[in-house]
């Protein structure tokens, strides 16, 4: 198998690298001739989107959909690859959560039967022995995929249709010696498993399990997430305060204060203590000010992130939870790591090692991390293609 994996391409954000005012690229075009050449003209037996490749964050899901359609029709009337792997990432998570509803509630429903448990995650497995995707629990149907149909086609042209079979989050990948997990990585953040870190214990005495770390999470990830895109001119209004404190400033957010403040303080009524929620309310607004003058930190581009004890420690909850995923497909521990999310390039020859003396629970005595970096337009920033190929040796190539 030959197998090529990117993440976060961002369609829907302005600043995406791949299309510009609804076209594509010259840096569509260098990533298209570096994959042509990895392969020597045939296309790619996977071509693997490791999450955020959509963002409904910022945009509306039909907007997004829209603008991203010409990436989608040209994979495949440039012929690049026979199928491709979408991986779910935070910012277009609800492409998972909408499978869910088709599959579990809409499907059956349909057909007059009670509807289904939300699976919550789908593992897969490419094993370079049988040569083909497997999604443990998924009935498999005729035709060019194995496993069927679902919206994510009408992306493409109709009747010039590739095959998108959705993992979430992890794609495990079976190849001659190498073990390789694929997943985007936004389970290592703290936004993203807040309530598990919090209430895991709560409620369960047993360690947390992938499906664990999605189910408990939904109450806020499913706000925070790609639900803040979908709210009209609040989400312009929220993007606005986002984009003004990652720079430092916060006009937009003291306007916003200055009235939500006066409601807020008519709503709580003290009684003869009524000066204490004004005087509360107006330490908050200095407090919310002062954190967006200073700069709100972004993951994305964050070098030292995974240097982190945060995040190596969530990246060990996360990691061993895996491993009883990876078990239960008759795998050995993943040794070999793909990350995308914070958007800045490991790859494979200069990957980030984590040893057992770090973190001695690893099963194994170390594993590697790489990082497949991002396409959007950022001074100084680039992309990194991963590549699998017959004999399951990863190289790279980076796209500026």
């Amino acid at each position: 198998m030959k197998i090529a994996i990117i993440s976060d391409v961002h369609l829907g954000d302005p600043k995406c690298k791949l299309i510009e005012g609804g076209a594509l690229t010259q840096t569509y075009t260098a990533m298209r001739e570096a994959m042509t050449k990895f392969t020597g003209g045939p296309p790619l037996d996977y071509f693997i989107l490791n999450g955020d490749t959509l963002d409904f964050s910022i945009n509306r899901f039909e907007d997004s959909c829209k603008i991203a359609r010409p990436f989608f029709i040209a994979i495949k009337n440039d012929n690049l690859a026979k199928e491709i792997i979408f991986i779910p990432g935070n910012h277009d998570k609800h492409v998972w959560d909408a499978v869910e509803w088709e599959t579990n509630i809409i499907r059956t429903m349909k057909d007059h039967k009670d509807p289904r448990k939300f699976r919550r995650v789908q593992e897969g497995l490419l094993d370079y022995d049988k040569g083909y995707l497997e999604l443990p629990g998924v009935t498999t149907v005729g035709g060019p995929g194995r496993y069927g149909t679902l919206f994510l086609e009408g992306l493409f042209e109709k009747d010039r249709v590739l095959p998108i079979s959705i993992v979430y989050p992890n794609l495990f990948i079976k190849a001659p010696g190498d073990t390789y997990l694929v997943t985007h990585g936004h389970m290592l953040e703290f936004a993203w498993v807040l309530l598990s870190e919090f209430l895991a214990d709560v409620v369960s005495r047993k360690k947390v399990t992938i499906k664990e770390l999605e189910e408990f999470n939904i109450p806020l990830t499913s706000m925070v997430c790609t639900g803040v895109g979908q709210a009209g001119d609040v989400s312009k209004l929220f993007y606005k305060i986002q984009q003004e404190a990652k720079k430092g400033r916060s006009g937009t957010l003291g306007r916003v204060m200055d009235h939500v403040i006066p409601k807020v303080d008519k709503m709580i009524d003290l009684g003869i203590w009524d000066f204490l929620d004004t005087a509360v309310l107006k330490v908050m607004k200095k407090w919310a000010l002062k954190v967006a003058e200073k700069g709100v930190s972004d993951t994305r581009y964050d070098k030292h992130f995974f240097e982190k004890e945060s995040v190596r420690m969530r990246f060990l909850t996360f990691y061993e939870a895996s491993c009883v995923q990876a078990k239960g497909l008759g795998l050995n521990p993943p040794w070999k790591i793909l990350f995308g999310h914070t958007h800045d390039p490991m790859p494979p020859d200069n990957p980030m090692e984590i040893t057992k003396k770090e973190l001695p629970q690893l099963k194994g005595e170390k594993v590697w991390l790489y990082n497949t970096g991002g396409w959007l337009k950022e001074k100084g920033k680039s992309a990194e293609v991963f590549y699998l190929d017959d004999g399951g040796i990863l190289s790279s190539i980076n796209i500026q």
